[in-house]
């Protein structure tokens, strides 16, 4: 296995592991990355942390997981990127990168001139998913959100990437294991080019502890075992609900957010999940749920503007 394994401008051969950074497109932002060449071969797995900038758990555990895997251990390759969206996490942002104003999470594949977010977006689906065979995407509730931990897997590419990805989300080690069809997302985009993966969600309301940390790196060890890049018996880490689909409300009035429901609670279709009132406390607008379904997350921050998310259910 005498291959380098090559991203950006870094490049390390079998049984190296090598630290720096991946440029971006067009651009002076650089992103902490760390590359694992294994002993053995193997699949070629990818992990981000920190799309959006005040997700903590999943960057944290991105970071350690990038000091703590060994290429001693490791069959195929592992890339580590934490976080990607630097200048976010820096300026404490919810969602939105700085220099844009748009969501990350919303701009795959991205675009080699556009802006700053596209362009980060055009470097992970190029020099990443190009060679993925496996990825996996580590959120947590933002700053303003929170949820019950839940993983997201894709449907959107070919059933045999769906099947890939469900079973591999459900090692991860949160109860809920939820569908989703998007395309403009990281995992999504992976799909369609035929790269199964999930996009996880553990931790929230911009917080972190220890054991959300620990949390995500078990089961992404766990994924791994998995996918048969480390070694080891996959553990039954916590009983599973797949979920089909998750049903996300967005704002249609800038106001008051007032939620009626709490992350976890199990609504029936046609209940209230929430209502936005006006500075005088006139109600401007009611929320309710479209299905018999679990409360994944709700935003905690009492302002709302229009489009903003505001509830998911599953």
């Amino acid at each position: 296995m005498s291959d380098l394994f090559k991203v950006g401008d870094l490049s390390v051969e079998a049984g190296k592991k090598v630290q720096g950074f991946l440029k971006v497109y067009n651009s002076d932002i650089e992103m902490p990355i760390t590359l694992i060449h294994g002993t053995k071969p193997g699949k070629t797995v990818v992990i981000t942390g920190g799309t959006h900038g005040g997700e903590y758990p999943g960057i944290e555990a991105a970071i350690r997981l990038a000091g703590q895997l060994s290429p001693q251990e490791i069959s195929g390759k592992v890339a580590i990127v934490h976080p990607v969206n630097v200048r976010a996490f820096l300026a404490k942002m919810q969602y939105l990168g700085p220099d844009d104003g748009k969501n990350l999470n919303r701009m795959y594949p991205g675009k080699a001139t556009g802006t700053v977010s596209e362009r980060i977006a055009y470097t992970i689906t190029t020099e990443l998913f190009s060679q993925a065979d496996f990825y996996m995407d580590l959120h947590g509730g933002d700053i303003h959100e929170a949820l019950i931990p839940f993983v997201l897997y894709s449907k959107a590419g070919s059933e045999e990437v769906a099947r890939v990805s469900e079973e591999a989300a459900s090692a991860l080690g949160v109860k809920y294991v939820v569908g989703s069809v998007s395309t403009t997302g990281t995992f999504g985009c992976a799909a369609t080019m035929g790269v199964p993966g999930f996009l996880g969600e553990i931790g929230q309301c911009g917080l972190w502890s220890e054991e959300e940390v620990i949390q995500y790196m078990k089961g992404v060890k766990n994924v791994l075992k998995y996918l048969k890049v480390l070694p080891g018996e996959v553990e039954d880490l916590c009983p599973v609900v797949v979920l089909p689909k998750m049903i996300g409300l967005n704002a249609e009035q800038t106001g008051c957010w007032y939620p009626s429901v709490k992350i976890g609670d199990l609504v029936v279709k046609g209940q209230k999940l929430g209502e936005i009132r006006d500075y005088f406390a006139n109600v401007l607008g009611e929320y309710f749920a479209s299905q018999d379904a679990t409360v994944l997350y709700v935003i905690s921050s009492l302002a709302i503007t229009v489009g903003d998310p505001i509830v998911a259910i599953g």
